[in-house]
């Protein structure tokens, strides 16, 4: 896959250089929100003049973008939170309520761009996910060793690709019914990086994408990719998978950070 041909440069240059990990707080006085709530900017809030002008070619200038951002209630910025940034294949970016215990648990912040579906521009798409942290950056003291991705069927094929094209921002993914391989003779030019990366790779028996989810694994594995988990659930169709299931997704990226060589 040639990630540059797919999505502007100014996409893959500006957004990772924009998040400062672990060094962000509200400058309000007041506390951060958690639980649900939807948070709205314009580009220029974000990017500033310079930055909106880079970024013309995805981005109006004039246009509004939100998220859907659910923070858990036990946050304490003394404990710098991990974040599960989400591709969705829908409108709404938000997580299934059954997923908070394990975001509690893991203390992680939830982030997915609204109006961001399979049917906007896949750069677009990728865009609005690496600019994700620095939205939640603005409010929040993040743990930059623990930025992962994730997404659902042509969210979960996005999301491999911005897992491609910014391994350093995003240390591990979540591709659960849809992911995408690099071609044969092409590996991303970052490809050492995404070694160091933890990837799962999540299906079920009923999904009708869960040849492709395996086909993509394989391709992980023979690239020199070990850090890779498949998950493939009984019964489960072409749908998120329950509470635990998604438990066990974050606890094998979290374990990246328990690994003598990390």
């Amino acid at each position: 896959m040639n990630i540059r041909a797919r999505i502007p440069i100014a996409a893959i240059v500006i957004v990772p250089l924009l998040f400062v990990s672990s060094g962000s707080s509200a400058e309000s006085g007041e506390p951060p929100r958690t639980g649900y709530f939807k948070v709205e900017f314009s580009p220029t809030v974000l990017l500033g003049e310079q930055g909106v002008i880079d970024a013309a070619d995805i981005l109006r200038s004039d246009e509004e973008i939100g998220w859907q951002i659910y923070v858990p209630d036990n946050y304490d910025a003394t404990r710098p939170a991990g974040v599960v940034v989400y591709v969705s294949p829908t409108p709404k970016g938000g997580p299934p309520r059954t997923w908070n215990q394990p975001l509690d648990d893991g203390n992680l912040i939830w982030i997915g761009a609204n109006n961001a579906g399979n049917r906007v521009a896949v750069g677009k798409r990728m865009f609005l996910a690496m600019l994700a942290p620095r939205v939640l950056a603005r409010d929040y003291v993040l743990d930059a060793n623990r930025i992962y991705v994730a997404g659902f069927s042509g969210g979960g094929k996005t999301a491999s690709r911005v897992s491609s094209a910014s391994p350093e921002l995003f240390r591990g993914g979540i591709y659960i019914a849809g992911a995408e391989a690099w071609g044969k003779t092409t590996p991303p030019p970052k490809l050492d990086i995404i070694r160091q990366n933890y990837h799962v790779f999540l299906t079920g028996t009923n999904d009708f994408n869960e040849r492709l989810t395996r086909r993509v694994y394989a391709s992980y594995k023979s690239a020199g990719v070990e850090n890779c988990e498949l998950i493939v659930v009984k019964r489960l169709g072409h749908e998120l998978p329950g509470r635990s299931v998604f438990a066990r997704a974050i606890d094998y990226l979290d374990s990246r950070n328990s690994s003598p060589e990390k």
